[in-house]
């Protein structure tokens, strides 16, 4: 029984620092050349045709996706 109990506790504790994983860093750049570095990754939403990010200073900005010419992952 204590085995059981200890890898269920291993377990837990694995799943729990997945699901507050870091998100990455990410650079938009668009078809003008303008460059923007957003925290995690950038959505896509379709109903508007706006791509939403988060800047480094919390804020919600948004990006019309026919202006984007590129968007990468650069790290954490």
């Amino acid at each position: 029984m204590p085995a059981f109990v200890c890898c269920l506790t291993v377990l837990i504790a694995l799943l729990l620092s997945s699901c507050q994983a870091p998100h990455g860093n990410y650079k938009i750049t668009l078809k003008d050349g303008r460059q923007f570095q957003c925290r995690g990754e950038p959505r896509f939403i379709s109903k508007t045709g706006y791509y939403r990010y988060h800047t480094y200073q919390n804020r919600e900005a948004m990006l019309r996706a026919d202006e984007v010419l590129m968007i990468e992952d650069i790290g954490s």
